[in-house]
């Protein structure tokens, strides 16, 4: 038997800080996004600056095999893939 993947609201509450503040999250079709439209932090243009290919969404989980990036790191959630700024508490929501 398959765990289901979290809802983001249940993965938002396990990384909220000792804060009831609620949590910002932009949603960004990767279609989009890929297109050079909507990606409010650039993270595709990031991404592919360091070489990596992102074509779907699972692409995006690859932010995560780098042990030198400190700053992003991607949760597959039912709603797609979220992807966090560590160092401004920012989230953004890529789906297909």
């Amino acid at each position: 038997m398959v765990d289901p993947l979290e809802t983001l609201d249940a993965l938002l509450r396990r990384h909220r800080e000792d804060s009831d503040e609620p949590i910002e999250v932009q949603s960004v079709s990767l279609k989009e996004a890929l297109r050079g439209g909507d990606d409010p932090l650039s993270i595709v243009a990031y991404l592919r600056g360091l070489g990596l290919a992102i074509c779907e969404l699972d692409d995006l989980l690859r932010i995560n095999e780098d042990p030198d990036e400190d700053e992003l790191h991607a949760f597959r959630v039912q709603e797609g893939i979220a992807v966090s700024m560590a160092s401004d508490g920012i989230w953004v929501l890529y789906t297909s």
